[in-house]
């Protein structure tokens, strides 16, 4: 396909019979059928495999042998999940701290409250823990860090080297005086904990196809969202109205949850994308981003859309085709061997971007995070492989000293030889949202976000390039 364009055109007599409704629902249907069929269907299953788990602990530990670490200690919600397959809402309670204990050979140790028990004794009659040693949390005076310290002492010993969280992108999920006390427990023993982020970023950063198709599945969700938008959003609606709506929808369309939904605007277009909705009403001449990470089983997709209230302006629009085509520019060259910098380069030639400029990056690693490492940086030297999934995301001000931009997003899966547009790509005019100056008043017309001159499910190119290179 070299290009999709649909409109749907519904006489307003249908009002007369009271289905005017029905046809407007049957109408946005049809768009996300047929928006199904360009982008496909993705294929997953609740839950971390067994052998996808083993997979993942071999990884981490020839990199672990690698980086002379006898062990990795984790403590947050994403590493504890990679390595054991725990994932649940109960993360969201600060009160208890949770430590799985990774050794360079053999299985991991689970030392977790007694409330997460019954879970983890279930992933060690599965083979994915080989012990697991509870406590009575909460118990400030020793909330788990005897036990974990007698762990960690037991792990066979080569370099004397216990791997953390301490590192760029990563955190420590546990009182840093109970981690200092165990610092100094294990001092005293000859082992030193030090920065294991190296080993944990390197292991997450490919994907297997079983986490490639959560990604997937919530982009494709996201997708069909998106595609709804103007036919819900409609001038004079708060952004926080607004904002629900679309989270309303991204349920509705797939999503198992959507923690992070940025709705904003401004005249002309927005200066922050970051913050939350406000009670600021969407008014003609406005542009409105929705920018958003869903995710399907605990996996992020990581993409954003803008609309226009009525006609954008002409600024606006400019800044709007730079971005699409900077997006176009690192599309072009995406493929393995490639490095990150060379992806940034590319997107900031083809704006004419000199020196340092946008919001400090133009993209990012998507996966158990909404933002993973590494960064799509012009500092960035690491070397993209197949099986990463990327965000895409360049961004251009509206003038020189102008606080207003234009951001865009897409989601892509690198493949052996180019790469995957995981989200449905995004038009090359900004969809617009009808305002009451503009809505005909004979027809009903619905012209999907998803209608593009790239088709997701073969990376198809409009241009002169050959499918063939994609």
């Amino acid at each position: 396909v070299e290009k999709l364009s649909v409109k749907m055109t519904f006489s307003t007599s249908c009002r007369a019979c009271n289905s005017f409704l029905w046809w407007r629902q049957l109408a946005a249907a049809a768009v996300i059928v047929l928006s199904s069929g360009c982008s496909g269907s993705a294929s997953w299953t609740r839950g971390d495999s067994t052998a996808e788990l083993a997979r993942r602990l071999r990884v981490a530990q020839a990199k672990m042998r690698d980086d002379k670490l006898d062990g990795l200690l984790l403590t947050t919600e994403q590493n504890v999940r990679y390595f054991t397959g725990y994932h649940s809402a109960f993360w969201l309670s600060p009160t208890r701290p949770w430590y799985v204990v990774v050794p360079a050979t053999g299985l991991p140790i689970a030392v977790v409250p007694t409330i997460g028990e019954d879970v983890f004794l279930k992933a060690r009659d599965q083979g994915v823990v080989a012990k697991v040693i509870t406590w009575p949390s909460p118990q400030p005076e020793d909330d788990g860090v005897s036990h974990l310290v007698s762990v960690l002492k037991d792990v066979p010993s080569n370099f004397g080297r216990i791997g953390a969280e301490m590192g760029n992108h990563m955190t420590i999920r546990m009182p840093i005086l109970d981690f200092n006390r165990m610092m100094q427990q294990l001092q005293e023993k000859g082992v030193a904990v030090v920065d294991g982020s190296n080993t944990l970023l390197r292991t997450r950063l490919v994907k297997s196809r079983e986490e490639i198709s959560k990604v997937e599945a919530s982009c494709q969700a996201q997708s069909a969202a998106y595609a709804e938008v103007p036919s819900i959003v409609k001038a004079g609606m708060t952004e926080s109205e607004a904002c629900r709506e679309v989270k309303r929808l991204l349920l509705l369309k797939g999503a198992d949850d959507v923690p992070y939904v940025i709705c904003r605007s401004g005249a002309g277009s927005y200066a922050s994308f970051i913050e939350h909705p406000t009670e600021r009403q969407l008014k003609e001449g406005d542009i409105f981003i929705i920018d958003t990470g869903s995710q399907v089983d605990g996996y992020y997709c990581d993409f954003n859309r803008n609309f226009a209230i009525g006609q954008p302006s002409e600024a606006a629009r400019a800044a709007h085709e730079k971005v699409w085509q900077a997006t176009e520019a690192a599309l072009d060259i995406l493929k393995p061997g490639i490095t990150y910098k060379d992806l940034y380069n590319a997107m900031a030639q083809r704006m004419g971007l000199e020196g340092k400029g946008g919001v400090g990056r133009m993209g990012h690693s998507v996966g158990l995070q909404l933002t993973e490492w590494p960064s799509i940086h012009e500092s960035t030297d690491e070397v993209i492989e197949e099986g990463q999934v990327l965000s895409i995301e360049p961004s251009w001000s509206l003038g020189p000293g102008d606080d207003r931009l234009i951001v865009t997003e897409e989601s892509v899966e690198v493949t052996n030889t180019g790469y995957r547009l995981l989200s449905a790509r995004a038009s090359r005019d900004m969809p617009i949202i009808p305002t009451a100056k503009i809505q005909s008043d004979n027809n009903l017309r619905i012209e999907p976000s998803w209608a593009s001159e790239r088709c997701s499910s073969s990376g198809v190119n409009s241009s002169n390039d050959t499918a063939g290179k994609r």
